[in-house]
């Protein structure tokens, strides 16, 4: 839009700990240590001005680099700049998280806030951990060692808490199954002596004097203010739950529907529009991210020709837990045929580590001379763009990506031309059984929904959807996803597949896999 002439100032706002310039290595933020909070004010005006009066795109490194410039602090910094723009692009958190929204500008009702809900497929399991929070019993166990010679009153109200936490542990050990404990009530022998906690702290920490373990105390102050304005929220749409872990417990208040908190948020603005390329069905995301019956819904069509598009389906290779010991050769036979039917750059998802190591090792041999390359747990930055290097168009033969469903991969790349030509998709994305999941799943049924749907069937699909969007880029781009397993040749999941997967070609044998591709990409000579 600013090719074609408009004239519109926007900020990119960043979390505070990533652009955060201290190097000194203070755990959190201290103005009257770092140098670029000391002075602030009094420089923070020229900044501004001189930003504003030659820039329209104030970018993350554009921040870095004017804060740096007049040593004013960059996340400070952009928030200032955020009240003159017209633009602001941040997280989800900047306006839908309790404890995080920017209420600068909303507690003062008068603004006019359109909302543009990118990527909203995402925000369902971001509304759940936004709207829930978590006690740790070994955090206020150990503050209360820690700060007994030196703060004696925060000992004794962290101690207080460590004792109503302990009530759960036995709880888990002696009441519950599996070392957890559930219940639909609010834990109100906690609240007490967190309230009584947080008092204490506010006092000491507005001191402001040096303090042995202040860095503890701060982290266990946020944990339990985070929890007590959870708690306020706490209604029929929330959970209770603790687990055991060895020595400690965790007690947490879950956020099972998110829907009416987010529809409260929504009301901080004059308009709102979700969107996604996965939102997939459209009713029931309409319903869990808050909206009403009366909203309006547009499904648009793909914008790229159709033909430049095949969709393969092995719908006769079972990938569900019980069956993968049983698959890795049969999906090592389909991922080789797959890529000996066109050579180029292929991306292949898995549901878990495990089954995408298990697999690789199976495929390396069976096909010794295939170029194959893995996603590793916890890449770092450097290592995420390393291993997207590798896609490059002057790549020669054929080379594969191992990657997760959801991962760092699975979504947000852009890997446009030859850059990948391929992908396939193992499995139907479904979440890892676990007792949020389960308790999410019996909240739906008992209202009369469908439970599993809710719990793991969408947020599968979506992965799914998002996978096989990665081949696709733009008008030009063509390419072939295949999907194994079983449950792609079910109606129900069938149904959630877009409109421009069409047609769907069947692949039943390994033969049948390479030669469909053939035909594909012969369609363009």
């Amino acid at each position: 839009m600013r090719r074609k002439g408009l004239s519109i100032k926007s900020v990119t706002l960043t979390a505070r700990d990533k652009i955060c310039f201290n190097t000194h290595g203070l755990a959190t933020c201290d103005p009257d240590q770092c140098e670029y909070a000391i002075g602030y004010f009094d420089r923070i005006n020229d900044a501004v001005t001189e930003t504003f009066a030659h820039h329209h795109a104030m970018t993350r490194s554009f921040i870095e680099d004017q804060a740096n410039k007049h040593k004013v602090c960059p996340f400070e910094f952009s928030l200032d700049l955020s009240l003159w723009a017209d633009v602001i692009i941040c997280d989800y958190n900047y306006v839908f998280d309790p404890r995080a929204y920017l209420r600068r500008f909303f507690l003062d009702q008068t603004g006019r806030y359109l909302f543009l809900i990118d990527e909203a497929h995402n925000l369902v399991d971001r509304a759940r951990e936004m709207f829930s929070a978590s006690l740790s019993k070994r955090m206020f166990l150990d503050l209360r060692r820690h700060l007994k010679p030196h703060a004696p009153a925060i000992a004794k109200r962290s101690g207080a808490v460590n004792s109503a936490l302990l009530t759960y542990q036995k709880r888990c050990r002696e009441e519950a199954k599996n070392n957890t404990w559930v219940s639909t009530d609010l834990p109100e022998d906690v609240l007490k002596p967190l309230h009584k906690l947080v008092d204490a702290a506010e006092e000491v920490l507005a001191q402001n004097r040096p303090l042995p373990h202040r860095d503890e105390l701060l982290e266990c102050y946020f944990e339990a203010l985070a929890f007590l304005r959870i708690a306020e929220l706490f209604d029929g749409r929330y959970i209770t739950y603790a687990e055991k872990f060895r020595k400690d417990v965790t007690l947490r208040l879950f956020c099972l529907d998110p829907s009416y908190l987010l529809h409260e948020g929504l009301q901080r603005s004059t308009a709102s529009i979700f969107f996604s390329a996965t939102l997939t069905p459209l009713d029931y995301f309409r319903e869990i991210l808050g909206g009403e019956e009366d909203d309006p819904m547009i499904y648009l069509d793909s914008p790229f020709p159709y033909e430049n598009f095949r969709l393969l389906v092995a719908d006769h290779i079972g990938t569900s837990y019980k069956q993968r010991d049983q698959t890795y050769d049969t999906v090592a036979y389909a991922v080789a045929s797959l890529v000996q039917g066109m050579q180029g750059n292929y991306l292949v998802f898995f549901p878990s580590y495990r089954y995408m190591q298990s697999v690789y090792e199976q495929i390396n041999t069976l096909y010794p001379d295939l170029n194959v390359h893995l996603q590793t747990s916890g890449m770092t930055e450097t290592e995420r763009e390393d291993y997207l290097a590798l896609f490059d168009t002057d790549t020669v033969g054929t080379l594969i990506g191992f990657a997760v469903m959801g991962g760092l991969f699975g979504e947000g790349i852009d890997l446009v031309g030859d850059r990948l030509v391929g992908a396939a998709v193992v499995g139907v994305g479904l979440p890892q059984i676990c007792l949020e999941r389960e308790l999410i799943r019996d909240y739906f049924a008992a209202r009369e929904a469908d439970g599993f749907a809710y719990a793991y069937m969408f947020p599968g699909m979506n992965r799914v959807l998002q996978a096989a969007g990665r081949v696709i880029r733009t008008p030009e781009d063509r390419g072939a996803v295949l999907l194994i397993d079983q449950r792609f040749g079910h109606r129900r999941y069938r149904r959630l597949f877009p409109a421009w997967w069409h047609p769907v070609q069947q692949v039943r044998r390994s033969e049948e896999i390479e030669e469909a591709v053939k035909a594909f990409w012969n369609l363009k000579n």
